[in-house]
């Protein structure tokens, strides 16, 4: 190993004491933390490395643009259908981004549009047709909020939006989060009419157990939704036992960690081996031990639908987790 300079000894000491006092209050400090490491005018120049995640910009459609610009060199996102979709340069993304995989992270979703039983009816289509004024639970709208966008166009493509559910006199609650307290208590006390969001492990069982049924995307709309970077999935009946049948929807599974065609080899292998070396530190979503074969391997709850960066696929060949 070479030689650490002070400054490169100071750096790394900064990181060692972030990672420790995250780990420690991460409750206290949120979701809000910028670390800033920065050579002076008379060093030599080395290649800056930027990384993001979370807020307005790399919590949202604007990631990958970030990335894709070179404004951010690495950016970990949810879900892995808003990277398809700036890699093809659909929908919200007007040029194709040049995005390359590091890793998909699992987190099993799907979107969900679940409405109370009360109002029989069984499709989004009827609600635009007959102008019901709901009383909707969903995501805070925020800046390009990849939830809301994606939930948005859904309901664009029957017709229906927010705004015109708010003018026939309903009522839109957005939540920050699928699990916020305010979703729960208004599902106990049947006070909304309707949920939209995905995020459904922390709310889908409780509606399910207080009166609320799921509606299915019709075929057309999951078609069009596909053009875009969506991939077509189902909300299982084997996961929630009170379903009639299994659900017709939108996967919104995985949290793919993304750079750009531009990253050099060897820094994407480090990042990789980075990974498997701390995979033990590494909090996943789904609650169960890291396993490196699915962070590559484009599995249901870890969709991969960009290309591996080069330096990414040469380490997962060389540890055997890629064939």
């Amino acid at each position: 190993m070479q030689r650490m300079n002070s400054k490169i000894k100071r750096a790394k000491t900064v990181l060692e004491i972030a990672t420790e006092l995250y780990t420690r209050r991460m409750f206290q400090l949120g979701n809000t933390v910028t670390i800033s490491i920065k050579g002076s005018a008379e060093e030599p120049r080395f290649p800056s490395l930027t990384i993001g995640t979370n807020g307005d910009v790399m919590g949202g459609m604007r990631a990958p643009m970030e990335v894709g610009k070179r404004r951010v060199d690495i950016a970990y996102v949810n879900p892995s259908a808003i990277v398809t979709m700036a890699y093809l340069g659909k929908g919200y993304y007007k040029e194709r981004m040049p995005l390359r995989g590091l890793a998909s992270f699992p987190s099993w979703d799907k979107i969900a549009f679940a409405v109370s039983r009360d109002l029989k009816v069984k499709s989004l289509r009827e609600i635009a047709e007959s102008k019901i004024p709901l009383r909707v639970s969903t995501r805070t709208s925020g800046v390009d909020n990849t939830t809301y966008y994606t939930v948005s166009k859904i309901l664009s493509l029957y017709r229906l939006s927010f705004a015109k559910i708010e003018r026939w006199g309903g009522k839109v609650e957005e939540c920050p989060r699928p699990s916020s307290p305010e979703r729960s208590e208004a599902i106990r006390k049947r006070a909304v009419d309707a949920i939209f969001d995905e995020g459904v492990k922390s709310w889908l069982g409780q509606a399910l157990d207080n009166g609320y049924e799921l509606l299915h995307l019709e075929p057309e709309v999951i078609k069009e939704m596909e053009r875009l970077g969506f991939k077509r999935s189902i909300i299982p009946r084997s996961r929630y036992r009170k379903l009639p049948e299994d659900v017709r929807t939108l996967d919104f599974s995985g949290w793919p960690l993304i750079t750009h065609r531009w990253l050099k080899d060897d820094i994407a292998y480090a990042i990789c081996e980075a990974i498997d070396v701390r995979q033990k530190f590494l909090p996943l979503d789904e609650g169960i031990p890291m396993d490196m074969k699915k962070l590559c391997g484009d599995i249901e709850a870890a969709p991969l639908e960009i290309p591996l960066h080069p330096g990414a696929e040469r380490y997962y060949k060389e540890k055997g987790y890629l064939p």
